[in-house]
């Protein structure tokens, strides 16, 4: 199995996780360490935990859509690219109409919470991409592996967000938008060849 592929699937589902938590630095800049590990913590347990869920449940009617699973990781990568590429362009456009200024705010426990939550939505859609795949171990290690790096990611831009917060932000969902899409086109040229 190539872990190439759960690296860029690891690093692309962490977009939103380091999206989020470089906006929770910016606004709470004297966070204390505990509450950016908590940060981290969690929004790497949610996006490993939501796509072992979407497996699970796939695993389940796997029998009745085996032959279309590379068609449906297709089109659920394409979406995501394009969710996250477009979802840039109207962030970017809203921004430039409207400069508005930061306070300093406290981020409360349960708005972390929620916030892990919405951001790893999306990754119980991934679950379902990995019933394409026989070798359990190599599923269970690229959920691993996706929480690893969303962690490391989401500490890593906490810590720095008021660094590197407007250009990480700025970027970061077009890139991930990039590898889903050649992700997607990877799972359809794989059901050709």
């Amino acid at each position: 199995m190539n872990y190439i592929y759960s690296l860029l699937t690891g690093i692309a589902m962490s977009v939103d996780c380091m999206c989020v938590s470089v906006s929770d630095g910016i606004i709470e800049s004297n966070m204390k360490k505990r509450k950016m590990f908590f940060i981290g913590i969690l929004f790497g347990f949610m996006q490993g935990a939501m796509p072992l869920i979407g497996f699970t449940i796939g695993s389940f009617v796997k029998g009745y859509i085996q032959k279309f699973i590379p068609y449906i990781s297709f089109l659920i990568l394409l979406i995501l690219g394009l969710k996250s590429i477009i979802k840039a362009i109207i962030e970017d456009k809203k921004k430039d109409n409207q400069k508005e200024e930061v306070k300093e705010k406290h981020i409360s426990i349960g708005e972390i919470m929620v916030q892990s939550v919405a951001t790893s939505i999306d990754a119980l859609t991934i679950g379902f991409i990995y019933l394409a795949y026989d070798d359990k171990m190599y599923i269970y290690l690229t959920f691993l592996i996706i929480a690893v790096i969303t962690f490391l990611l989401s500490l890593l831009t906490v810590f720095l967000g008021r660094k590197i917060g407007d250009r990480l932000g700025k970027v970061a969902p077009y890139i991930a938008g990039i590898i889903f899409i050649a992700l997607a086109i990877k799972f359809l040229l794989g059901a050709f060849l």
